[in-house]
């Protein structure tokens, strides 16, 4: 499983975010529930998640996908990425690719999942910072 170098003792994040591509270059988004007291409700977001006590952010990431998606992934790599203007520190941000179809995926949280291009119209309502990430792909991906 590829590891950040170390996950920073400093990192006071409570979740990590899973950037999905699947063959076509499309990113997996989530639809939220909507319900109040949850981060985003309602809203298309990355898979990802809180961590639990001795997880590293790798396989909280893991984890998390396999509970909100029924993908298992082997391995994630983490993306170093521009913080968002709203950010102090970016949450992880973790890259997976998924070769599988779309049918494939259960809906393990949210209301919906869904592949999308992303230089095309992404779905709303979105949060800045997963628009932010999502638009920074190609250049994390290149790092």
């Amino acid at each position: 499983m590829a590891e950040h170098p170390a996950d920073d003792p400093a990192d006071d994040h409570t979740g990590c975010l899973v950037l999905i591509t699947d063959r076509r270059g499309r990113v997996l988004l989530q639809l939220r529930d909507d319900i109040p007291g949850i981060c985003w409700p309602g809203h298309w977001v990355l898979p990802g998640g809180r961590r639990e006590p001795g997880e590293t952010w790798a396989q909280t990431a893991i984890r998390e996908v396999f509970e909100e998606t029924g993908i298992r992934l082997a391995s994630v790599e983490r993306a170093e990425v521009e913080p968002h203007a709203s950010e102090r520190v970016p949450p992880p941000v973790f890259r997976a690719s998924f070769d599988g179809d779309e049918a494939d995926l259960v809906l393990g949280e949210g209301q919906e999942l869904r592949f999308v291009h992303p230089d095309g119209d992404l779905p709303e309502p979105i949060p800045p910072h997963i628009r932010h990430y999502i638009a920074r792909r190609t250049a994390s991906a290149e790092a």
